[in-house]
């Protein structure tokens, strides 16, 4: 699996290749199909099929990627914080300090870098930002009079009874807190890190709620049926909402279209970088600046500009 600073192999997958060309561009300002061509050329001169004519695949595979960059700046609706040139060979950053620029970028790294050991920079913890960046996304996405909050464990230290107790009552249903499970007091977020819902004026019951779970990187696609919101809700709340709650999956990763369906039956409503970029505008300034000082502390400390 590719890693930034690393290179990835030229049988990558397409949307692996159009990330290290992002990266290798916003390192060198900017990247020419030639430049990743001769990039992943350098590192897989001899790891090629008999008989396959290394001049031939690797500008394949390149010409994929380019054409995946060119469904992000679609998919972004004005976020993406790179360009094509003219003929579209070379790809460049975009200057500005665009909320949902940053928020790519962010997306973008951490993807890319290994969030085990590079998760923690300018004192944030990349993860819990994207927690944040979520409840954003999701309310926008249901719409103006929609509210979310965060249920995960990097909001507040509250014990697992007080945050469904306090999570039901900002929705106005559930009841409260059930004590089914002698375990219940130990357990940290049951899968569930952030939840946005659309209310009536009436403040009645029957409304719109979306529970969602949030990964960074990209070994995510094992874990996309954690959260079944219908079972968290008959654990834990005192009663089930009138209407089930629908659920999101929430990645740092750029999802290309080969792999969307299958994984979107599996993972309900599916946030990718893109989407989630598409959502993010008008980004309150304390998440902004975090993002802005999060991402600035990580590319300078593997080898990019800030």
């Amino acid at each position: 699996m590719f890693r930034w600073p690393g290179v990835p192999s030229s049988r990558a997958d397409t949307h692996e290749i159009a990330d290290f060309s992002e990266l290798l561009s916003w390192r060198q300002g900017s990247a020419s199909a030639t430049t990743v061509v001769q990039d992943l050329g350098r590192l897989d001169e001899n790891d090629y099929s008999e008989g396959v004519p290394e001049e031939d695949e690797i500008p394949h595979v390149v010409e994929d990627a380019f054409r995946e960059i060119e469904l992000r700046i679609e998919a972004s609706n004005g976020g993406y914080p790179f360009a094509f040139n003219e003929n579209g060979t070379v790809i460049y950053p975009i200057q500005g300090d665009d909320a949902r620029f940053v928020a790519y970028k962010y997306l973008l790294l951490s993807t890319r870098l290994d969030m085990n050991m590079n998760r923690i920079h300018a004192g944030l913890d990349g993860t819990e930002l994207l927690e944040r960046l979520a409840a954003v996304a999701a309310r926008h996405y249901l719409g103006e009079r929609a509210e979310s909050m965060i249920f995960g464990t990097s909001e507040d230290s509250s014990d697992f009874p007080t945050k469904i107790n306090d999570l039901c009552q900002r929705l106005g249903e559930g009841d409260g807190f059930a004590n089914r499970s002698a375990n219940a007091r130990r357990m940290k977020d049951d899968k569930l890190d952030v939840v946005a819902w659309t209310p009536f004026a009436d403040r009645r019951e029957a409304k719109l709620i979306a529970f969602g779970q949030c990964k960074t990187g990209t070994s995510w696609k094992n874990q996309v049926t954690q959260l079944q919101p219908d079972n968290f809700c008959s654990k834990w709340f005192q009663s089930q909402p009138l209407v089930n709650p629908v659920r999101m999956f929430f990645i740092s990763e750029a999802l290309s279209s080969v792999d969307w369906r299958n994984q979107s039956v599996d993972a309900g409503l599916l946030f990718d970088r893109c989407r989630i970029v598409d959502f993010c505008g008008g980004l309150e300034n304390d998440l902004f600046l975090s993002l802005q000082e999060w991402t600035a502390a990580a590319a300078i400390a593997t080898g990019l500009p800030c």
